[in-house]
């Protein structure tokens, strides 16, 4: 039998699992057009670029993708889903002026 455990509280959980899902990538930015862009012939473009040797694998940079996975306890779900960054919970802390 599995046996689960809340990742935020630690408490086991014995009746109803929530699991939670992050993937975490870099946002894409694109870029404007300009004329070139709509220029017809990116077909020779793309054949010399594909020919070139020089370009195979050395600017190639893998996106930074995280997937995060979290089991929840009822309690802990409910505290989740009404504040997922806990943005709240971050204000209510009152921090003394050292």
């Amino acid at each position: 039998m599995l046996h689960f455990t809340c990742d935020s509280c630690g408490e086991s959980i014995t009746e109803n699992r929530f699991v939670v899902r992050l993937e975490v990538y870099p946002a894409h930015q694109p870029t404007g057009l300009s004329e070139e862009d709509l220029q017809p012939d990116h077909l020779q473009a793309l054949a010399e670029e594909l020919s070139s040797e020089t370009n195979i694998g050395n600017d190639f940079e893998p996106p930074r993708t995280r997937s995060f996975r979290y089991d929840l306890c009822p309690r802990c779900h409910a505290r989740y889903v009404q504040d997922p960054l806990r943005v709240a919970a971050t204000k209510r802390l009152n921090f003394s002026e050292n």
